[in-house]
C-alpha cells in the first residue's frame, strides 16, 4: 500500500472566498401570452448570469482555478482554514447569492489568531469589522480607536517592556498560552509590517502571522502584495526572521499539487441560468 501524504494546511484570505462566487443576479424580460387572448405580457424572471471577467487575464485565471480548490478540499486533499479578523473582513463586503460557488459544500476550519483583538480592546460592532484605512476615510468614515489597522499599529508599537507588563498581566487579560508565546514573537509580525511599506498591508501581514503560528503550510490569496514582499524578505542577504508559511496564489497552489489543467468553470458566459436550473 503506498503512503497518503497529509493535506495541505491552508488559510484562505478574504479575497479567495470573496470571489468564489461566480454568478450574479440578474432578470430577464420574457414575453407570456394572456390566457386565450391575443394580449402579451412582459414578465421579468429572476435569475443569474455569470459575473464580468476581470480585465487582468492572469487574474481571472486564478479566479477561475478556485473550483479545482474547492474540489481538493471537499476531497480532503487540503485543509482549509478560516479564522476571526478575516470573519471581520467578509462581514465588510456585499451579501452572498450562494450559488455557482467554487466553495460551496467545503469544510473549512476555524483557526486562532496570533492575538484576540478583544483581549487588549474594548470593541464595538461597528469598529470591530471596520478596517480603518483609506477607503473607510474615503467614504467618510470616521476610523475609530478599535478597528482592524489601529489594531496592528498598536502592536507595531509595542516594545519590551510593554511586552514584559502585558505577559505579567497575563490573568487580568484572559490571554491563553498561546496569545503569550505570540507576544514574545511579536518582533516577527513587527518586521514584517516595517517592510510591508503602509500600514494598509498590516492585516495581510497579521494574516500571515496567523497562518505561521498555527503551523499552517500557506496561505492562499489572489493578490499579489504579500507574495511580493515574503520574496522580498526571504531574499534579504542578512536573514532577521525565517518565514516557514508560504504565500500562494491558486495556480501555484495547483502546481504544488502536481496539477497542471485546472477544471472548468460550470458556468457559461452569456448565458441566463433560471432559478429552477441552479436550485436543484
Amino acid at each position: 500500500m503506498g503512503i497518503t501524504e497529509p493535506p495541505m494546511r491552508i488559510l484562505l484570505d478574504n479575497g479567495i472566498r470573496s470571489h468564489s462566487e461566480f454568478a450574479q443576479n440578474a432578470i430577464k424580460q420574457t414575453s407570456a401570452r394572456w390566457g386565450d387572448t391575443d394580449q402579451v405580457l412582459v414578465l421579468p424572471v429572476h435569475g443569474f448570469v455569470r459575473k464580468a471577467p476581470a480585465k487582468d487575464v492572469d487574474y481571472e485565471r486564478q479566479k477561475e482555478a478556485l473550483f479545482t480548490l474547492g474540489r481538493l478540499i471537499r476531497k480532503g486533499r487540503i485543509e482549509a482554514y478560516d479564522y476571526v479578523e478575516i470573519l471581520f473582513e467578509r462581514v465588510r463586503g456585499r451579501a452572498r447569492t450562494r450559488v455557482f460557488d467554487a466553495l460551496q459544500g467545503c469544510n473549512i476550519q476555524q483557526c486562532h489568531p496570533a492575538l484576540q483583538r478583544s483581549r487588549f480592546m474594548q470593541t464595538n460592532f461597528r469598529d470591530t469589522v471596520s478596517k480603518g484605512g483609506k477607503k473607510d476615510r474615503k467614504a467618510g468614515r470616521e476610523p475609530g480607536k478599535i478597528n482592524q489597522i489601529a489594531f496592528l499599529e498598536w502592536l507595531c508599537s509595542l516594545r519590551k517592556k510593554d511586552i514584559d507588563i502585558l505577559i505579567r498581566d497575563v490573568a487580568q487579560i484572559h490571554l491563553t498560552e498561546f496569545e503569550v508565546d505570540s507576544l514574545r514573537s511579536i518582533d516577527w509580525f513587527q518586521f514584517l509590517c516595517q517592510r510591508s511599506g503602509s500600514p494598509e498591508n498590516y492585516p495581510d501581514v497579521f494574516h500571515l502571522w496567523t497562518a505561521e503560528r498555527n503551523g499552517l503550510d500557506a496561505v492562499l490569496t489572489l493578490d499579489k502584495g504579500l507574495p511580493n514582499l515574503v520574496s522580498r524578505v526571504r531574499n534579504e542577504k542578512v536573514k532577521t526572521i525565517e518565514i516557514r508559511t508560504e504565500v500562494l496564489r491558486p495556480l501555484e497552489l495547483l502546481q504544488k499539487l502536481g496539477i497542471d489543467k485546472p477544471d472548468p468553470v460550470p458556468m457559461e458566459a452569456d448565458r441566463f441560468y433560471y432559478w429552477h436550473e441552479v436550485m436543484r
